[in-house]
C-alpha cells in the first residue's frame, strides 16, 4: 500500500473532488497541489484542515477517535504482516502522535476544533468508552508528557459534572455511571494526574468566595467534583422509586403477603450487590486521591469536613431535608471513611497508638465544635481547656480520618437513622387520612355531591402518589441495614472505635495492651456523690471529658437502632467485647458523660442483648456478661447506680423517661440474677456492704412500682368504664356520663395506652421485687421503706381482690401486659419472701388503711380454689403470716391506747407516731424521726418543712427529746404493770 492510499484510509480523505467514497472526506490538497500525491509531510495539514476548517465533520472527537482505531488496527496488521512496509510505520506513527496531540489540545482549548464543545465531547466519549479508551489513554499520557495535565482535567473533569448534573446521575442510569467511574479511574489511575486533581475547580468549594453554585449542603453532591458519583446510592430517592412502586403494590401490606415479601427481598438483594460493587469503585477512586500527594489528602479531608460540618442539621428534628445532603451521599461518605479506618483498627491494634487522643486540642482542627455538647464539661470549660493546650502540628491523616469518621456516624448514617424513624409515622398518618377520605367518600355518594368527590379522589390520588413514594424510600432504608456484610464492617468500626475510646478514658492510655483499672474513682460508700454532677465533672477524665458528646452518641444511635433487626451485626460477633466493655465503663464510672439519655440509649441496647431468643437461648451478650473481666466485675454495680441516678435526666418529660430506663435495667439485672451465679452474689455483697445505696435503689423500685401500679390499675378501670359505656349506649341507654362519643372514643385510647405502658413496666418491677425479696429480705425491711411497702402491698391486694375487682375485667387484658392472676400470685409471694421479718409484719399491721385479713381470705381462694397456682403448703405459709399480722395488730392498737394522751410534741410531724429517734433539721429547725427524714430524703433531697436543701448528715439528734419520750414509755408502761397487779 502506498503511503497516500495509507493515509487516505487511515484518515478517510480523498483527493479526488469528483468521487469521494463513502464515509470519506474531500481534502484539497492546498498545501502540496503537484501531482506527488500526499506524503507524511502532509498529515498535520489533513488533519488541522479536518479539525478546524472541515464544514462536513460533524463531530471532531469521533473524527479524531476513529482514525486512531484505523491507525491502531494498521499498525496490528502490519506487525504481523511476513514483509511489513518501512514507509508504513513512519507514516503511521506521525498520525497517531498528531491525533493524540490534537485530542488533547480539543480538551483545553473548547473552540480549537470548528464544531468543538465539551460537553457533546463528554456524551460521546461515555456512550462510546470502549472505543474511546485507548485515546483517552494516550490523551492522558501526551498530557503528561508536556506537563498539561491540569487544564486537561479542569476542562474534562468540569464539564463530566455538568453533564452529570443535566442527566440526573443515578442508579437507574446503569450505562452512564459506569461509564463515569470509569474516567475517574482511568485518569486517577495516573499518579501525575491523582496528585494535583483536588486543584482543579469546583473540588473544594471556596468558602471565601461565597460560591453561588453552593447556598444549602444539598448543593455539594451537585456542584463539587466529586457530588455526583458519591451520591450513587439505593438509598437515592429516584432509585428506591424506580425500584419498588412500579414493581409493589403498596395498597397491600408486605408483611402479610409472602409474594410481595419475596418480591421485596430480591429487589433488596439485586441493590445491595450493586451498591457493593459501586462502593468498592469509589473506594478505588478515593484511594488514589489520598495516595496521590499531601495536598490531594489534605484537601479531600478538608472537603470531608466541610460537608459534615454544613450537615449538621441532619439530627435536628424539624430539619428540611430538602435544603440538606441527601442520605444518599452522607451515607455514601460515611461508608468510604469506615473503609479507610479498618486497617488501623483491626483486631491487632498496631496501629491505635497512631490516632491521637488530643486531637481536638489541635488549632487546626477540622470538624466544627462550636456548637457541641461534650461529655462532661460546659462549653468555657471546654474552650479554656484547648486555648491553653493548643498545638499547631497538623494532625496525621489517621487521626483525621478516624475523627472524621465518628463524626459522619454521628451526621452522615445517623441522619439517615432519623429518616427511618419519621418516615414510618408519615406512612401512618397518610394511611389514616386516606382510609378517612374514602370512608367519607362513601358516606357522601349516598348524597350525590360529585365535586366533593372528584376534589376528594383528587386528595386521594396525590396521597397514595406520596406514600408510594414514602414506602419506597423506606424498603431501600429497609434494604441498606439489612445488608449484612456492609453493617458487619460498619460495626467492625464500632467496635475498633469502642477501644480506642477506652484508651482515651483509661488514665495512661494504655488500653488495650494493659488493662484499665475501674472504677476511675472510688466507690462512695452511702450514695452523697453519685449523682453529685459538681463532683463528678471535677474528677472526669482529661481529655475525654472536653470531646464532643456525638462520638459517643453516634455509636449509640446506630446500636439502638440496628438491633431492631433480626440477624444484626452484634449477633455471634466476635468484636462484640469492645462495644460492650466500653458501654459498662460508661456505666460504671458516672463521672465520664453527664447526659444520662445517652446512658439510657446504652442500658436499653444491652436489654436487647440479655433477653432471651427465639429458641429460649440465653441472649446474644449473655456470655460475654459471663466471662468478659471486665464486664463482669462492673457491669451490676454500673447499672444498679444508673438505676437510681436516672430519677433526674434534666427534661420535661423526665418522670416518664425513668420507667422507660428502668425497665430495660430490669431486663438484664433479671437475666444476670437467674442465669450467672456471679451476680446474685455481687447483689447479695452490695445489699450487705453498702446498705445505704442499696436501701435507696429499693426505695426507686418502690416509688416506681406504687406509681405504676396504681397508674396501670388506674387505667384499666377507666377501660373497663368506657367500654361499658359506649356498649350501654349502642343499646340505647341514656348516657350516664357528660362526654360525646368522639370524646369517649379519645379517652379510651388515651387509657388504653397508658394502661399497656404502665402494666408492662409494673410487670418487670414486679419480677425485681420477687427476686430479691426472696434471697435478701433484709433489704426490704429497713426503718425507711418498710412502712410503704406493706402499705404498697396491701392497697393493691385490695384492689385485685376487693369490692371493685371486677372494674379491672377487660377485653383482652393480655393486650395491656394484664395478667390480674398472675400479679395477685406475684404480690402475694412477696409477702410469703418477707413473712420472717419482723419488721414487715409489723408494717403490714399498723398499715390502717388498705390492710384487711379478708383480702387475704379472697386470694387465698383465688389463688388456691379457682386457679390452683397456690399449693396447699403455700396457703398454709400465707395463713401464718397473716395469724402474726392479726396477733401484731392487737398489739399496736393496745400500744396506741397507752400511749394516747403523748404530747404533741413527742409525735412525728409527718407520720403523726410517737418518734423513736428524734433529730432537728437544720434550717426548718423541727424536730422529727429519723426514719420518717430518711424515707423523705431517699425521694426529695430538701427539708420538708421550707424546701431547703438537705442531706442527712446535716440533721442532729434530739437527745433531750429522745429522753423525754423514753421516760414517757418508761412511766407508761409502769401504769400498765401496777394495773395489771
Amino acid at each position: 500500500m502506498t503511503v497516500q492510499s495509507l493515509i487516505e484510509k487511515v484518515l478517510q480523505v480523498t483527493l479526488n473532488s469528483q468521487d469521494v467514497p463513502s464515509g470519506f472526506y474531500y481534502y484539497p490538497n492546498l498545501e502540496n497541489p503537484s501531482t506527488v500525491g500526499l506524503t507524511i509531510d502532509d498529515i498535520d495539514s489533513i488533519i488541522l484542515f479536518q479539525l478546524t476548517e472541515n464544514m462536513d465533520l460533524l463531530d471532531p472527537l469521533n473524527y479524531i477517535n476513529d482514525s486512531f482505531r484505523r491507525c491502531s488496527s494498521e499498525k496490528k496488521f502490519i506487525s504481523k504482516s511476513s514483509n511489513p512496509s518501512n514507509e508504513s510505520i513512519p507514516v503511521l506513527n506521525e498520525i497517531e502522535r498528531l491525533l493524540i496531540g490534537y485530542g488533547l489540545v480539543s480538551f483545553q482549548i473548547e473552540s480549537f476544533c470548528l464544531k468543538g464543545n465539551y460537553l457533546n465531547y463528554i456524551e460521546t466519549i461515555l456512550n462510546n468508552l470502549d472505543s474511546f479508551s485507548d485515546l483517552l489513554l494516550n490523551i492522558i499520557k501526551r498530557s503528561i508528557e508536556e506537563n498539561s495535565s491540569f487544564e486537561l482535567i479542569n476542562n474534562f473533569f468540569n464539564t463530566l459534572l455538568t453533564y452529570s448534573m443535566k442527566i440526573n446521575l443515578n442508579l437507574n442510569d446503569n450505562k452512564n455511571y459506569n461509564a463515569i467511574l470509569s474516567v475517574f479511574e482511568m485518569f486517577l489511575n495516573f499518579k501525575q494526574i491523582s496528585s494535583i486533581f483536588s486543584q482543579i475547580e469546583n473540588y473544594l468549594p471556596d468558602l471565601d468566595s461565597n460560591n453561588p453554585l453552593i447556598k444549602n449542603p444539598c448543593d455539594y453532591e451537585k456542584n463539587i467534583i466529586l457530588g455526583p458519583i458519591l451520591s450513587l446510592s439505593p438509598l437515592d430517592t429516584n432509585v428506591a422509586f424506580k425500584n419498588f412502586q412500579n414493581e409493589i403494590d403498596f395498597t397491600q401490606d408486605p408483611q402479610l403477603d409472602p409474594s410481595m415479601k419475596q418480591k421485596i427481598k430480591l429487589i433488596n438483594e439485586s441493590l445491595q450487590t450493586e451498591h457493593k460493587v459501586i462502593i468498592d469503585r469509589l473506594f478505588y477512586i478515593l484511594d488514589k486521591i489520598f495516595r496521590g500527594s499531601n495536598k490531594t489528602r489534605s484537601d479531600t479531608i478538608s472537603l470531608l469536613s466541610i460537608i459534615v460540618n454544613k450537615n449538621h442539621l441532619r439530627r435536628g428534628e424539624n430539619a428540611n431535608p430538602k435544603k440538606l445532603s441527601s442520605n444518599a451521599f452522607m451515607t455514601n461518605i460515611t461508608i468510604l471513611l469506615i473503609k479507610f479506618s479498618q486497617p488501623f483498627l483491626d483486631v491487632s491494634f498496631k496501629k491505635i497508638d497512631k490516632i491521637d487522643v488530643n486531637y481536638f486540642n489541635n488549632i487546626n482542627l477540622l470538624i466544627d465544635l462550636s456548637n457541641e455538647t461534650r461529655m462532661n464539661s460546659d462549653y468555657n470549660e471546654a474552650n479554656e481547656f484547648y486555648e491553653t493546650k493548643n498545638v499547631s502540628t497538623e494532625p496525621n491523616f489517621i487521626s483525621n480520618c478516624f475523627f472524621l469518621t465518628l463524626t459522619y456516624l454521628h451526621y452522615g448514617l445517623g441522619g439517615t437513622l432519623l429518616t427511618n424513624d419519621k418516615l414510618s409515622s408519615q406512612i401512618k398518618s397518610i394511611k389514616e387520612e386516606v382510609k378517612r377520605l374514602k370512608n367519607l367518600n362513601v358516606t357522601n355518594g349516598q348524597n350525590s355531591q360529585n365535586f366533593l368527590n372528584s376534589f376528594t379522589d383528587l386528595q386521594i390520588k396525590n396521597m397514595e402518589k406520596s406514600l408510594f413514594l414514602l414506602q419506597s424510600i423506606n424498603q431501600s432504608l429497609i434494604g441498606f441495614f439489612t445488608n449484612k456484610s456492609l453493617q458487619l464492617e460498619i460495626f467492625d468500626f464500632i467496635s475498633g472505635a469502642s477501644t480506642f475510646l477506652i484508651r482515651v478514658i483509661d488514665p495512661n492510655h494504655d488500653f488495650p495492651f494493659n488493662s484499665i483499672k475501674l472504677p476511675l474513682i472510688p466507690d462512695q460508700i452511702g450514695f452523697e456523690n453519685v449523682d453529685n454532677a459538681d463532683y463528678l465533672r471535677k474528677n472526669a477524665p482529661i481529655p475525654f471529658k472536653y470531646y464532643p458528646e456525638f462520638i459517643v452518641e453516634g455509636i449509640l444511635n446506630y446500636n439502638l437502632f440496628i438491633t431492631k433487626f433480626n440477624n444484626n451485626p452484634l449477633f455471634n460477633n466476635p468484636r462484640l467485647n469492645s462495644f460492650i466493655e466500653l458501654m459498662t465503663i460508661l456505666l460504671r464510672c458516672p463521672e465520664l458523660i453527664s447526659n444520662p439519655h445517652l446512658k439510657v440509649k446504652i442500658v436499653q441496647i444491652l436489654s436487647y442483648g440479655s433477653m432471651p431468643l427465639m429458641d429460649n437461648s440465653p441472649g446474644f451478650m449473655m456470655e460475654i456478661f459471663e466471662n468478659n473481666e471486665i464486664v463482669n466485675k462492673n457491669i451490676l454495680y454500673a447499672l444498679l447506680d444508673f438505676y437510681v441516678i436516672v430519677e433526674k435526666t434534666g427534661s420535661s418529660s423526665q418522670f416518664y423517661d425513668k420507667f422507660n430506663a428502668r425497665y430495660s435495667i430490669s431486663i438484664i439485672l433479671e437475666q444476670l440474677y437467674y442465669h450467672i451465679p456471679i451476680y446474685k452474689t455481687q447483689l447479695k455483697d452490695q445489699a450487705k456492704n453498702n446498705s445505704n445505696f442499696f436501701i435507696r435503689f429499693v426505695a426507686r423500685m418502690l416509688n416506681d412500682l406504687t406509681f405504676l401500679l396504681d397508674e396501670g390499675l388506674s387505667n384499666l378501670t377507666e377501660v373497663h368504664n368506657i367500654t361499658q359505656e359506649i356498649l350501654n349506649r349502642s343499646k340505647g341507654n341514656p348516657p350516664s356520663r357528660e362526654e360525646n362519643d368522639d370524646e369517649l372514643k379519645s379517652k379510651l385510647n388515651s387509657a388504653s395506652r397508658q394502661a399497656k405502658s404502665s402494666c408492662g413496666l409494673a410487670a418487670k418491677s414486679i419480677i425485681l421485687f420477687k427476686m430479691y425479696t426472696k434471697d435478701i429480705p433484709n433489704a426490704f425491711v429497713s426503718a425507711e421503706i418498710v412502712d410503704r411497702l406493706a402499705s404498697m402491698l396491701d392497697y393493691n391486694l385490695a384492689s385485685l381482690v376487693g369490692p371493685k375487682c371486677n372494674d379491672l375485667k377487660v377485653k383482652d387484658p393480655q393486650s395491656y401486659s394484664f395478667n390480674a392472676k398472675q400479679l395477685l400470685y406475684s404480690l402475694v409471694t412477696i409477702y410469703l419472701n418477707l413473712s420472717k421479718e419482723d419488721e414487715f409484719v409489723k408494717a403490714v399491721a399498723r398499715d390502717g388503711r388498705s390492710y384487711n385479713k379478708s383480702l387475704f381470705d379472697r386470694a387465698i381462694h383465688i389463688l388456691h380454689v379457682k386457679t390452683g397456682l397456690a399449693s396447699d403448703e403455700y396457703c398454709n405459709k400465707l395463713i401464718n403470716f397473716v395469724n402474726k399480722v392479726e396477733i401484731q395488730k392487737v398489739n399496736e392498737e393496745e400500744e396506741d391506747q397507752d400511749y394516747n394522751d403523748a404530747p404533741d410534741e413527742f409525735l412525728d410531724p409527718l407520720m403523726y407516731t410517737i418518734m423513736k429517734d428524734p433529730v432537728i433539721l437544720p434550717t426548718s429547725h423541727v424536730s422529727i424521726d429519723l426514719s420518717t427524714i430518711k424515707a423523705h430524703l431517699l425521694s426529695d433531697s430538701t427539708d420538708p418543712f421550707n424546701r431547703e436543701p438537705l442531706t442527712l448528715d446535716q440533721v442532729t439528734p434530739n437527745v433531750e427529746l429522745k429522753n423525754q419520750i423514753l421516760a414517757y414509755k418508761k412511766k407508761k408502761r409502769e401504769e400498765k404493770l401496777m394495773k395489771r397487779e
